[in-house]
This record gives C-alpha cells, sequence and structure tokens, in this order.
C-alpha cells in the first residue's frame, strides 16, 4: 500500500519538483512563507523524516485535507516514525472516507477482518479520533458553501471610480498580474489608508491601482453613519484586448503551455503556494494564463475550490481570503463564525492582515465575541510587523481602554512615523494633550487635524466637534 496522492515518486521527481521552486522563485512567487503543505509533507515522508512528515500531515488533516489524513493512516499501517499500530490506522482511513474518499473505508475494513484484535479495539480508536477530528466538526466550523450565490449587504457601493493606468512596460510585453487591496471608507464615503496585501508580478501593478482607488469615492443608500473597516477588491490588469493581446497571446502560448503544465502539476501534487496563484488566475477569465488554465480546471467554481485547497493546505493568503470572503458573505451568506475561524488561522500563521482584520473583528460592539483585551493581542502582533492600520487602531484602543498616557504616546509615534499628518492620529494626539491639560497644544493638534482631513476629502465631523468642546 502506497500513498494516495500525487507527489515524486523516485529522485528523478524529486528534482524536477525543486526545479519547479527555482523556477517559481524566479517569477517572484514566494510571496510569503508556507507553514505546511502536502508537497512539503510527502518530500519529508520520501526521505524517511517521518516525524516531520506527520507533524506537517496531522497540520492538513485538521484542515480537512483528506490526502493528509489518508497519509496518516498509511504511516501507522507500516509502522513508519512509530510502531505499527492498526488500530489507529483503521480509524485515520475511516476519518478519510468521512471526508470523502469512500475507497479507504474498504481499506480500513480490510485492515481490520486481518488484525487479530477484538473489533472494539478498532471502533474505540475510531471514536477516540473523532473526539479531535471529525467532518462533522470540520463542516460546522470551517466548510464554505462554494457553489452557493454571493450575498452581500448593499451597505455602500462605488460611485465614482478611476481606472488605473496600464503600465506601459506591462503592456507592451504582454506583462498581466493582479493586486489584492484593502482599505477603509470613512463617513464621507472617501477611501483612506489603503494597504496593500498581495500582488503578481511584485512591484509592476501596484502604484497604477493605489493612486487610481485613492480618488475613488463611495455613497450609501442613507447617509453612512460609520466608518466602513477592511473593504477588500482583486483587481486584474488583463491585455485581454485589441490586437496587442492577439500579438502577446500568440508570443507567449508556446512558453505559457510549458510553464503552465508545470504549475498544473505542483498544484496536483499540492503545492499551496502555487493552488493560491492558479486560484487568482481562474478569477478572471480574461488572462492569457487563465485562458490556458482553463482547459484543465473547466468548472465554474474551480477558483473557489482551488482557493479552499490551498487554504486546507495551510497557505495563510488563502486561510484570510476563504475567512473574508466568508464574512462578506460570497457563499450565500455571511457565516461569522467560519469567517473568523480561517482568520484566526491565518493570523495563527503569522499572516500580519489577518491578525489585523481578526483584532478589527474583536472590537466590533455588535457582535457578542467583542474582546477588547484580546484585540489589543492581534493588533499588536500586526503592527509589529509594520501593518500601519493595526498602528493606527491599537494606539486609538489604548486610549479607549485608559492605559497609561506613556503607553498611549508610544503607540501614537510609532504610528505617527508612517504617516505623520494622519488626521486620526492628530486627534488623538490632541485628545492625549487635552487629558494632561495642555489645551493650547490640543488646539493646535485639533485644527491640524482637520486641516489635513480637509485636504484629503475625510470626514471632519468628529475633529470638529473636538474643536467646539476644546473652544
Amino acid at each position: 500500500m502506497s500513498l494516495i496522492t500525487t507527489h515524486p515518486k523516485d529522485a528523478k521527481r524529486a528534482t524536477r519538483t525543486m526545479q519547479l521552486f527555482a523556477w517559481l522563485v524566479t517569477y517572484a512567487l514566494l510571496s510569503c512563507s508556507v507553514k505546511a503543505d502536502l508537497l512539503d509533507a510527502t518530500l519529508a515522508y520520501h526521505q524517511g523524516d517521518y516525524n516531520k512528515a506527520q507533524q506537517q500531515f496531522y497540520e492538513l488533516a485538521q484542515l480537512g485535507n483528506v490526502d493528509a489524513i489518508y497519509n496518516i493512516g498509511v504511516m501507522y499501517l507500516h509502522g513508519q516514525g512509530r510502531e505499527k499500530n492498526p488500530a489507529k490506522a483503521y480509524a485515520w482511513f475511516n476519518l478519510a472516507a468521512d471526508f470523502g474518499l469512500e475507497e479507504a473505508r474498504d481499506t480500513a475494513r480490510l485492515i481490520a477482518k486481518q488484525s487479530e484484535q477484538q473489533h472494539q479495539a478498532f471502533e474505540d480508536a475510531y471514536a477516540a479520533l473523532l473526539t479531535n477530528i471529525s467532518y462533522e466538526k470540520y463542516d460546522q466550523e470551517l466548510r464554505p458553501e462554494l457553489t452557493a450565490e454571493p450575498v452581500h449587504e448593499q451597505s455602500v457601493y462605488r460611485s465614482y471610480t478611476v481606472e488605473p493606468t496600464y503600465p506601459e512596460h506591462a503592456y507592451n510585453n504582454g506583462l498581466e498580474g493582479w493586486v489584492w487591496l484593502e482599505f477603509d471608507i470613512d463617513k464621507n464615503g472617501a477611501v483612506g489608508d489603503i494597504t496593500l496585501v498581495d500582488s503578481y508580478p511584485k512591484n509592476t501593478f501596484d502604484k497604477p491601482l493605489i493612486n487610481a482607488v485613492k480618488r475613488w469615492q463611495y455613497n450609501a443608500p442613507n447617509e453612512i453613519e460609520h466608518a466602513y473597516y477592511n473593504r477588500s477588491l482583486l483587481y486584474h490588469f488583463t491585455t485581454f484586448k485589441g490586437e496587442q493581446y492577439q500579438q502577446s497571446f500568440q508570443r507567449q502560448q508556446k512558453s505559457y503551455q510549458s510553464e503552465i503544465s508545470e504549475l498544473i502539476d505542483a498544484a496536483e501534487q499540492g503545492n499551496a503556494l502555487v493552488q493560491y496563484y492558479i486560484a487568482n488566475w481562474l478569477s478572471s477569465d480574461k488572462y492569457n494564463a487563465s485562458k490556458l488554465l482553463k482547459y484543465h480546471w473547466q468548472k465554474d467554481t474551480a477558483s473557489s475550490e482551488l482557493l479552499l485547497t490551498s487554504a486546507r493546505n495551510g497557505y495563510a493568503n488563502s486561510q484570510y481570503r476563504i475567512g473574508a470572503n466568508l464574512l462578506r458573505g460570497d457563499y450565500g451568506r455571511v457565516d461569522r463564525q467560519k469567517g473568523l475561524n480561517w482568520v484566526l488561522l491565518a493570523a495563527q500563521n503569522g499572516f500580519a492582515n489577518a491578525q489585523y482584520r481578526l483584532g478589527r473583528e474583536l472590537l466590533n460592539k455588535q457582535y457578542v465575541d467583542y474582546a477588547p483585551n484580546k484585540a489589543r493581542k492581534w493588533l499588536i502582533a500586526a503592527a509589529a510587523q509594520g501593518h500601519f492600520r493595526a498602528k493606527r487602531d491599537l494606539a486609538a484602543l489604548l486610549f479607549e481602554l485608559n492605559e497609561p498616557a506613556a503607553n498611549i504616546q508610544q503607540a501614537l509615534d510609532d504610528a505617527l512615523k508612517l504617516d505623520k499628518s494622519h488626521p486620526q492620529l492628530l486627534l488623538l494626539q490632541a485628545k492625549l494633550q487635552q487629558q494632561q491639560k495642555q489645551i493650547e497644544q490640543a488646539k493646535f493638534s485639533a485644527q491640524a487635524a482637520l486641516n489635513e482631513a480637509r485636504d484629503r476629502n475625510w470626514s471632519t465631523q468628529a475633529i470638529s466637534a473636538f474643536l467646539t468642546v476644546l473652544n
């Protein structure tokens, strides 16, 4: 019996995989580390590092990765890295069947039939495993309905749009890509504090999109009563138009086919990073690459399914995207519990944007999970990685929690280093100065905040109200 997953089976295949990784680096695909993915765990298995392999398989199993679940059963069956344990092998194979790999059930029955142990020992092992990992638990806590139609609250909508400029060098060379941004919307409907989450290729389309989004305007059916945090945007830059597109596509098609063949192999071998990138490409049908990729992934839900596979393989970017989609209602309904669970997984993997999002969600007073002290922990973690909005909100939270003035000032200064004229930060500075009876300094800071907010077309309501109190 062997591992069911597709993986390098000999030295030649392993060498090819290493060459693939080199190709990925060349194309700047390695945006952040993967805690554990199926390919890495499988390579560890074939190299005889059974402890590492089982540890990573177990991490993936907790995310509902059926291949990892099956592979743990194989390791218990053969005694790889531990003593043979037919009962535990039986349990893990049954669990793999619960997750959809029905033929694993036959394997479990065969093990029980051939073993001298009593049947009850096998069922006890299975029951014990289900207390930690089960399909029911995965279904309740993580599984999204990928086939459901999105249901979004029309709380705000874009009323003014500036299209980003396609960089001339990128267009002339048939270069395509995407940018993932998050930003806030204030009471005026203005976009503020844009965060670059990820992009491909790096440093190609980032600035054109950010410069455009800064000028966007949002409206609401009624007057916007509060700021909106973590608006997410995945914007695609494609050359799908005109003769220039046709020329670039014809010029690149041959090389694309070769490269895409390698990407398909890597995705099917369980490389979570590659699965994430392919999911992004498949989310638009206007890429050169996506036109070829769709020959292999033809389902309408292929992009979402690959994203989920990547998330179950431990890739933090994908976990966060799945979580954000669930919180936004992309899978039929807003599911806060499942959304926060995925965001938490990404945050625990060290993804700064997920850490910030988790902190923000825990500060929302309309939900029962409001927990400012837990929020502080995650904001601190994101701020330590240089996340500006985390630095901004951490300073505000410390002020709200009546922390010592020195602690607030330190957090405030840390945020001001990234934006010394930020209206919200200057207003917070004024409030801190007021507490310390520095009224004239408070007036100066508040007035500076007001002037800057006007220059940025941001809401001045809170600043004006504070100035009225001071005067």
